[in-house]
């Protein structure tokens, strides 16, 4: 009687939250539970493509590896509502000790309560079962439970609370199996009820550690994202800017200056290329001063030369000195238009540009040169800075007709934004590797960069120093059934800000 006191007693202090109990309608079957993953999830995962390839490659191994010891340390420790210890008190050891109850008296029950207690599960009795009105719709997490009991215990009326402790709410939920106390009706009105020990709970509370060590990696792989956002962000901020750079090198007084934010390793990287940047620019623009500085001073002395070459007998000499001075003239302007094409004012006008070819070509005509054009029938509207095109289209049209004695100008649409003008004549051509090397400055096939040879070999690199300006590119390449190929692409709109000083 000692036993079954104390156990009445235990039983009697412990709170208890009625979940169900027989009679209530089981409409648990019916409930269909869904998992709906957070939108935040969609940026998160848009965040982490932004990441560079070793770290989104390590941020999802790391994921995958969390992932699968979590789940092996589900598969060991989440309940087996079967026959597992992790699962709620044992169905069937419940089922046969109501049975032996039923069949022994009032006398040597606490010897058979005594027998069945174990550091797992503990057994004791209520003087009488109390029919405590059924719970109408219980939570789906308890279903399993209610209808496993249900299945064994049959006829048997038996109720199922939930112990209550003062456990946060997320951890009851974990820790369900250890909370889940039976009280089952014997045949003489008494209850049994059967909850579970302190090394039950504590078998079962593995379950809540792992629960709490999955939601930690989570935690700690989303700081780990964070952390290689920071520095990816402004890394893919630099590399887009030294792309601009390199694409516009002679532009660097016009590029607007990095933010020099994110962790120390990116701010230094940040502030020096800033730096370097200002420098060149710097450098740019004294270059330009100076080369516009000398363009002066020697136009004032060829003027003198020129004056004084009128007092020379000899009409021969006096021919040659001329045109001397006219070439060093032509080389100084071209030089000094070369080392200001970056800082060009810069007039876009939209035209039909198949007509402006047309008009383009009759001009070369009128003064006996061999170039026609090909354009095609439908009009092609673009922006163009019309003098710098000019002068761009002159140049290749008079490298064709040095090398092969005519050229040809065709225009066409690539594609909705791009538009390409091609110069293209039927000489020699040049050496394949020689080809990638032409647009730089003072390069030449033959070398003698006499103006009858073919001038300094600055009207290419003009010509690619121009249309970079314009938002354009220039590509040179031999023809396959011979001859040589200039194509100028242009955007059909003009870039969103002028290269240009304005």
């Amino acid at each position: 009687m000692a036993a079954q006191t104390s156990s009445q007693q235990s039983a009697t202090k412990a709170t208890f939250f009625p979940l169900w109990s027989r009679g209530c309608a089981l409409e648990g079957n019916d409930m269909k539970l869904g998992f709906h993953p957070p939108r935040t999830w969609t940026a998160i995962f848009s965040a982490v493509s932004r990441l560079g390839l070793r770290t989104l490659v390590l941020t999802i191994f790391t994921l995958a590896l969390v992932n699968i010891t979590f789940a092996i340390a589900m598969s060991w420790s989440a309940p087996d509502f079967d026959n597992s210890l992790t699962g709620p008190p044992m169905v069937r050891q419940a089922a046969a000790a109501a049975r032996l109850m039923d069949e022994l008296g009032a006398e040597t029950r606490p010897f058979a309560l005594a027998a069945l207690n174990s550091p797992l599960l503990q057994f004791s009795l209520r003087e009488r079962f109390d029919d405590t009105p059924p719970v109408e719709n219980p939570a789906p997490v308890f279903v399993p439970v209610i209808s496993m009991y249900q299945a064994v215990l049959g006829d048997r009326p038996f109720s199922v609370y939930q112990r209550s402790e003062g456990r946060p709410g997320l951890l009851r939920r974990a820790k369900l199996s250890d909370d889940i106390i039976i009280v089952m009706r014997l045949a003489d009105g008494t209850g049994l009820t059967i909850s579970s020990g302190e090394d039950y709970r504590r078998l079962v509370g593995s379950y809540s550690v792992t629960l709490f060590v999955g939601i930690l990696s989570v935690i700690l792989i989303g700081l780990m994202t964070w952390a290689s956002l920071s520095y990816a962000r402004p890394l893919e901020h630099l590399a887009r800017a030294s792309r601009t750079f390199v694409e516009s090198a002679n532009n660097a007084a016009r590029l607007e200056p990095l933010p020099e934010t994110g962790p120390r390793p990116v701010r230094e990287l940040a502030s020096a290329l800033n730096l370097a940047v200002t420098r060149i620019a710097r450098a740019i623009t004294e270059q330009t001063t100076t080369l516009a500085a000398i363009a002066h001073d020697l136009r004032t002395y060829l003027t003198r030369l020129r004056m004084r070459s009128e007092f020379i007998g000899d009409a021969v000499q006096r021919e040659k000195i001329a045109k001397d001075i006219e070439d060093m003239s032509r080389l100084i302007d071209d030089t000094l238009l070369l080392g200001e094409a970056a800082h060009r004012t810069l007039a876009f006008t939209r035209v039909d540009l198949t007509q402006w070819l047309d008009e383009f070509v009759a001009g070369r005509a009128e003064v006996g040169d061999a170039v026609h054009a090909e354009t095609p029938l439908t009009a092609i509207t673009a922006e163009i800075a019309a003098p710098e095109l000019t002068r761009v289209l002159n140049n290749l049209v008079d490298n064709a007709l040095r090398y092969a004695g005519s050229a040809s100008i065709a225009v066409s649409l690539l594609d909705p934004e791009t538009v390409a003008i091609d110069v293209v004549d039927k000489g020699p051509g040049v050496p394949a590797d020689f080809v990638a090397e032409m647009t730089s400055p003072f390069t030449r096939i033959e070398g003698s960069r006499s103006r009858d040879t073919g001038g300094a070999g600055l009207g290419l690199a003009i010509a690619k120093a121009l249309l970079q300006q314009v938002g354009g590119g220039l590509s040179l390449s031999n023809r396959d059934d011979g001859g040589f190929r200039a194509r100028v692409t242009l955007s059909v709109s003009p870039p969103d800000e002028p290269l240009g000083d304005a």
